[in-house]
Order: C-alpha cells, then sequence, then structure tokens
C-alpha cells in the first residue's frame, strides 16, 4: 500500500482507540484496505463499523462502509448504515475515517439517551407525570467546581435533582425528574461544555455512559449531593445498602461496571 492519507489515518486511529478490539486493520494491500472499529464509547449497543478503503484512490473515493452491531434491530441498523454512508458522502474529499468515527459515537449516544426510557421500562413512554431515576457513569471529571456548578445550573432549570457518586476510580451519577425534562438534561450534557480539557479550555462531555433508568424518583435531599465513598467510614458496601432503591439501581447497573459484590 502507497497512500500515505491512509497511513496517516490508521496512525490517528490506532493511537486514539487503543483499547482492546476497538481497532484492527484487519487486511492491507495495493487494492484495499479493510479496517474494523468498535469504539468502547458506544457500551449499550455494542457497534461494529468495516471500512474498505480503495488505496488507489482515496480520499477522491468515499470509503465503503457497513455497520453491525447484534442488539440493534434490522431497521435500525439499516437506517444507521444509511446515514453513516450520507456522511460519508458530505466529507468525500477529505479523510474521513475518524471524523466518521465520531460521528458513529455521538449518534449511538444519542441513540441511546433517546430509547433508554423505552428499552429499560416501556412504561415511560405511556406515563410522563411519573418521576424516574437515569443512572450513568463519568470517565472522569477534571474541574469539580465547574462541573458541579453547571450540573447545579441545569438541574434547577429542569427541575431535576440527583446524587453524584465518586468511590476509587469511579464516578456514577443518578438523576431523577420528568422524562422529557431528563431527555433534555442528557442532550445538554452531550452538547454543551461542563468540563474543561487539559489545556482548561471548556469542553463537552463525551464520556458519558447511560446504564439505565428506574421508575422510582431518588429522595436526593437538595438539588445535587455529593457523595465521596472509600474504604473506611461509609463505605462503599453500607452506602448501597441505605435504601431500597440504592439496592436495586447497584445490582442493576453499578456492580456489573465495577465487578464488585457488597
Amino acid at each position: 500500500m502507497d497512500n500515505q492519507d491512509i497511513a496517516d489515518e490508521i496512525e490517528a486511529l490506532s493511537a486514539i482507540l487503543c483499547a482492546a478490539s476497538e481497532f484492527e486493520v484487519k487486511s492491507s494491500d495495493e487494492n484495499e484496505v479493510i479496517l474494523v472499529i468498535q469504539p468502547q464509547q458506544i457500551k449499550n449497543n455494542v457497534i461494529s463499523l468495516t471500512v474498505v478503503l480503495d488505496p488507489k484512490s482515496y480520499p477522491s473515493s468515499s470509503p465503503q462502509l457497513s455497520v453491525q452491531s447484534p442488539r440493534l434491530s434490522r431497521a435500525e441498523l439499516q437506517n444507521l448504515d444509511t446515514l453513516i454512508k450520507q456522511q460519508a458522502s458530505k466529507l468525500q474529499g477529505e479523510v474521513t475515517i475518524l471524523s466518521l468515527v465520531e460521528w458513529l459515537v455521538e449518534n449511538c449516544l444519542r441513540y441511546e439517551e433517546e430509547t433508554i426510557c423505552r428499552a429499560t421500562n416501556p412504561v415511560i413512554e405511556r406515563d410522563i407525570d411519573n418521576d424516574y431515576t437515569v443512572v450513568a457513569q463519568l470517565d472522569h471529571i477534571r474541574s469539580k467546581t465547574i462541573y458541579l456548578k453547571t450540573l447545579n445550573q441545569w438541574f434547577r432549570e429542569l427541575d431535576l435533582h440527583g446524587v453524584l457518586i465518586s468511590y476509587r476510580k469511579w464516578i456514577f451519577l443518578l438523576v431523577s425528574g420528568k422524562k422529557d425534562s431528563l431527555q433534555l438534561y442528557l442532550k445538554r450534557h452531550r452538547t454543551q461544555n461542563v468540563d474543561v480539557d487539559s489545556g482548561g479550555r471548556p469542553c463537552r462531555e463525551r464520556m458519558l455512559t447511560v446504564l439505565g433508568q428506574v421508575e422510582e424518583p431518588l429522595d436526593a435531599g437538595s438539588v445535587l449531593v455529593q457523595v465521596e465513598l472509600n474504604d473506611s467510614g461509609e463505605d462503599w458496601s453500607t452506602y448501597w445498602k441505605s435504601r431500597s432503591l440504592l439496592v436495586s439501581i447497584y445490582q442493576k447497573f453499578i456492580q456489573p461496571q465495577t465487578g464488585q459484590k457488597k
């Protein structure tokens, strides 16, 4: 293969998608290059993107794309496949693979947010007056002051309340409120600045993962409660046993992430 654009993209993808099974060069020769990409950011719906590039004409020619997932319906896969191909056509003439991966992650995460209530509890589609609790996981918080100030502002505006739980390397966010308010909040968390990057510049949260939801509100006591747990005092196990709702949330959503037993 003698295509510097493809070589540069492979190098960038290898550096960014560095977890096990996230990125693989399936084959590479003078006729075609086949890449298989499975971004780990898309946790609730396992998505695999196969990319076929023509070394003789890329990026003048669009890549051949195919999306696979064992958890999406045929109609959902066809729709996603069509949309990502349309996106690739818009970018024709540019090096596009990393941009397409970012597009895929953002659209799949948006899909998770819009369908999380239906996927885990269909009644939420019929009864918008009930309060629900969404369970989410954060990858990191760089500026806690800015992050908490932003969350408090959003929660007040949307009449939500929640709990931010920190323990060792894990950060979980439980948010309660009406269905419409929860959906607006999740959209804000994806599309508006909430933290700062390594250079101190405002940035959006791209690593929030919605784990699920339950049809019961939290009794948080205030707009946003911070809970920092450790192995002494009010420890991890004691906290999750303190209320029946927390026991249910732990068993369904938290324990599978941490691998710990109470």
